[in-house]
């Protein structure tokens, strides 16, 4: 196995590397507290605007910063459009940051400090909230930035605007256009990234822009316990979210086997479903994270001694491979197990009970029926005579401003359900938004993912890899580079953590959405993704972002070294190879 040459960043980039001017700028992104949902998701982006269009170029060229409301979003959120041009070419590379964070009250009485990192950082070195030893340890060393969003992912953000900033004070440096897009409720609904592709589409058509491919700056972490190396991705995870319905037979406290009680079949359910790895996807040597609940109830409103006997579930489950009919195969499967789990005790149970208690008979009860969606609306509609659009209009029409849209398919499910004149136990499978297409590399992509391998090695000045494997080669091992402080560069295909890299492709055919769209009766309803214009962009894509640990959490920091310095190097380095300069 070669060794890549190492880089000095003096040498190895175009524009010198300001370090201390992107922490400042990200410590200033970090400070506008933009939580999903919020007013603060408003905030970010009048403040990003307002930076770029304060630059020259920008006061020049007004018309290349495109506010984009986010279509039928009922908090007002946009998301924002930049371009800069350099000499004249259709050639464009779009870079994606999403400028929302979760929320801070994991901080406890640190909250007020969790978007200000300096205060932040001084409180947990004052000890008011202990760290767990490797926190401790970053923490001492200086080389992390603490607080909300600086990992997930106002690093990413703050690299791709010093990279315009720099282009733009320098556009004979390069041919055509860099686009970013700032957008908003990646942490929600994906609302900013919906109907920014749109307005991405529209450009393309309008302009006759030759879109190279997409990097996203979203964050990335260790993979394993003790794993130091960084990651490119060149694509995306997906992700699909099966609503489980279980509808079974009520009856008294006082004689509880006389019916059927639901959160028993929902357990038996979990335990089937939930981080079984059996239900993972694979491809290659990549293995998808198990599904796990996002969502589990049982719908006894007041209460009483009559037993439940209606429970739902929403299963997350990642896609890399898998359609969402094979996704709807595997559920079933999941269900049928459940039931007959479930009923296998259920017995056993009964027949324990009977023998201590002498009691000569036990309790039969009909078999479950397991169906989708899609089949419910067909029993519903040939039992009452009125067409599937007709029943969906019908019973969604109430709840479509009134709950959300994972609530709005158990709304649905339960008032068909109830239509059916048989009372057995019953289970029903469909799928709840958000649906997020898996999206990676493919043979009609190379030249993009060449481009990336040889902006990689421009940027380390090397033309060799440390694997033997090349960076777009379709084999299941793909390239590794060593960066100047000894750790490694490696390259997987599946981004891990959802991203709206999603939406840039949709890389399944007619007849394999169609049992999306059977069973997901909100798209296009209460729920709207433009797959349309997903198939029509088709873009290859890349993540390449900041690193650190704890996104999500209150110990969520960001290492300096790597994404305030290497980060914009790799980066530069790609867009000025697929750029020309």
């Amino acid at each position: 196995m070669s060794t890549q040459g190492k880089f000095t960043l003096a040498e190895s980039n175009l524009f010198p590397t300001k370090t201390g001017e992107l922490e400042k700028l990200l410590i200033q992104l970090v400070q506008v507290r933009s939580v999903v949902s919020s007013d603060g998701e408003h905030d970010i982006i009048d403040f990003i605007e307002d930076y770029v269009r304060d630059w020259g170029y920008f006061r020049a060229r007004p018309e290349q910063i495109v506010r984009i409301p986010s279509g039928g979003d009922q908090l007002g959120r946009s998301s924002l459009l930049v371009c800069v041009s350099g000499r004249e070419s259709n050639n464009t590379v779009v870079m994606l940051g999403h400028t929302d964070t979760v929320e801070v009250d994991d901080y406890g009485l640190l909250a007020d400090f969790a978007t200000t990192p300096d205060k932040l950082e001084d409180a947990l070195k004052q000890g008011q909230r202990y760290l767990y030893p490797k926190a401790q340890s970053d923490l001492e060393s200086g080389n992390y930035l603490w607080g909300r969003g600086t990992l997930d992912m106002k690093a990413g953000v703050a690299n791709e605007l010093m990279l315009l900033k720099q282009l733009a004070e320098n556009p004979e440096s390069f041919e055509g256009n860099v686009i970013a897009l700032f957008v908003c409720d990646e942490e929600g609904n994906s609302a900013g990234m919906i109907s920014a592709i749109e307005v991405l589409k529209q450009w393309r058509d309008t302009k006759g822009l030759n879109i190279c491919g997409v990097i996203n700056t979203d964050y990335h972490t260790a993979q394993y316990p003790g794993d130091e190396a960084y990651y490119l991705f060149r694509g995306t995870v997906g992700k699909i979210m099966p609503v489980f319905y279980i509808r079974t037979l009520e009856t008294h406290a006082g004689d509880p086997f006389a019916g059927l009680d639901a959160n028993l079949v929902l357990a038996e359910l979990l335990n089937e479903i939930n981080l079984n790895p059996k239900y993972s996807d694979c491809s290659g040597d990549e293995i998808s994270v198990p599904p796990i609940t996002l969502k589990v109830e049982d719908l006894k409103e007041v209460y009483s001694v009559k037993t439940n006997h209606e429970a739902w579930t929403l299963i997350s489950v990642p896609l890399f491979e898998q359609t969402p009919a094979d996704v709807m195969w595997k559920m079933l499967e999941a269900a049928n197990i459940a039931a007959e789990n479930s009923l296998s005790r259920y017995y056993r149970y009964q027949r324990d009970y009977i023998e201590q208690a002498g009691i000569p008979t036990e309790i039969k009860h009909p078999a479950f029926e397991i169906i989708t969606l899609s089949d419910l609306l067909d029993k519903v509609a040939a039992h009452g005579g009125e067409g599937r659009d007709s029943l969906i209009e019908r019973y969604l029409s109430s709840v479509l401003t009134e709950a959300d849209t994972r609530e709005q398919t158990l709304h649905l499910i339960r008032q068909l359900e109830v239509l059916l004149p048989d009372r057995r136990p019953r289970i029903v499978i469909g799928f709840a938004p958000p649906f997020y297409p898996a999206v990676s590399c493919s043979g009609s992509d190379d030249v993009f993912y060449q481009q990336v391998d040889r902006g990689i090695r421009r940027a380390l000045k090397s033309d060799k890899s440390v694997s033997n494997a090349s960076f777009a080669s379709e084999s299941t091992t793909a390239g590794t580079y060593m960066l100047d402080n000894g750790k490694e560069l490696k390259v997987k295909t599946y981004y891990p953590y959802i991203s709206d890299l999603s939406y840039l492709a949709l890389p399944y055919t007619d007849d394999e959405l169609q049992i999306l769209q059977d069973n997901m009766p909100t798209l296009g309803r209460g729920y709207h993704v433009p797959l349309d214009t997903m198939k029509a962009l088709d873009l290859p894509v890349i993540n390449l972002g900041g690193y650190g640990f704890d996104a999500h959490k209150w110990t969520e920091r960001v290492e300096r070294d790597y994404s305030l310095r290497i980060l914009p190097v790799l980066l530069e380095g790609i867009v000025m190879e697929i750029l020309g300069a």
